[in-house]
């Protein structure tokens, strides 16, 4: 016979553990596209700066593109222009990062509700041998 709360804490920590697989997934295909991003740098004709930064969408008007710097936390790469401004590269999607802190966060909250539950079923089990 099963102990009580046993469904519970096994369905607890799958749901932990498939979020913090989906969590790694998706910083690995971030990390993926970045990668990618920054090797086509300096490898052929029109290739530096990288294209991504000279073709950005919230690229500032009429400035030109000096140089690039990848950050791995998030993953994403920020373009630098010649003012010494900074924006964003379209190199990692905009939905990728905030669904990225949304799998870890949940992972931290269920990994915590995994470890309570266990700590309950085990003063539990405690006070019931005691008795």
């Amino acid at each position: 016979m099963a102990e009580p709360g046993s469904t519970e804490s096994t369905l607890l920590r799958g749901t932990a553990i498939f979020a913090a697989a989906v969590t790694v997934v998706l910083y690995l295909f971030g990390l993926l596209l970045v990668g990618l991003a920054v090797s086509q740098v300096g490898s052929g004709a029109d290739s530096t700066p990288m294209s991504q930064c000279r073709y950005a969408l919230d690229r500032p008007e009429s400035v030109q593109v000096d140089a690039h710097q990848v950050q791995f936390m998030p993953p994403r790469v920020l373009c630098r222009t010649t003012d010494g401004r900074e924006f964003t590269s379209e190199v990692v999607p905009f939905w990728l990062n905030p669904t990225l802190a949304v799998t870890f966060a949940a992972t931290v909250v269920l990994t915590a509700a995994a470890f309570v539950q266990a700590d309950r079923r085990a003063a539990a089990r405690w006070a019931t041998t005691r008795s």
